[in-house]
């Protein structure tokens, strides 16, 4: 009788992961989605780009009520002022979590940024574009400039639209994550 409780005690956690595992979206580039700000508001996002097995997104600044439906405006909601971004996992893209709510074309040339890594000291401070695909020595402008790649868990994105939006306490490392105009990854490498 034990044996058979631990038995199926165990297929079911076996059957929970599988089901948690499959609730997750298949998410691709150019994904809308909502991120919900409090109960009554919702922010909109879009996947601008993948690296490796992280997501580079862009949260817009632009907010639709509870009772709107953002899915018919998309060409608007992603043409508004971006927010906030960061190049993330995942995990947040489930049913009641970041819902998708539809597909619009991204602008990756615009958008996905290069990144920086190395020191000044050890063969120079180099640059590389979004892919990873092509590097160069960064100047000394473009290596104070052009931030390092890091990968973030996506909580820290949905912390930083509460706080932005009166939700919550403003903490620090909500700045990195804030949307800085830069030279985009595809005019540095032409």
């Amino acid at each position: 009788m034990v044996l058979e409780r631990a038995f199926e005690a165990h297929h079911g956690i076996a059957r929970w992961m599988l089901n948690s595992a499959e609730s997750v979206y298949d998410v691709a580039i150019g994904d809308v989605f909502t991120i919900a700000v409090d109960d009554q508001r919702r922010s909109v996002g879009q996947v601008v780009g993948e690296y490796k097995s992280a997501l580079y997104v862009i949260i817009f600044n632009r907010i639709f009520g509870a009772d709107q439906d953002p899915s018919l405006e998309l060409e608007d909601a992603t043409g508004s002022e971006p927010l906030f971004t960061r190049l993330i996992f995942d995990s947040r893209f489930r049913p009641g979590m970041w819902e998708i709510i539809g597909h619009a074309a991204a602008d990756s040339e615009r958008n996905l940024p290069a990144f920086t890594y190395g020191a000044a000291e050890v063969d120079g401070v180099k640059i590389t574009n979004f892919s990873g695909s092509e590097v160069r020595h960064a100047t000394e402008c473009e290596s104070k400039k052009i931030p390092r790649r890091a990968i973030d868990s996506p909580l820290i994105l949905e912390r930083a639209i509460q706080a932005h939006h009166g939700i919550g306490r403003w903490l620090p490392a909500f700045k990195e994550v804030r949307y800085r105009p830069g030279i985009a990854s595809a005019k540095l490498f032409d």
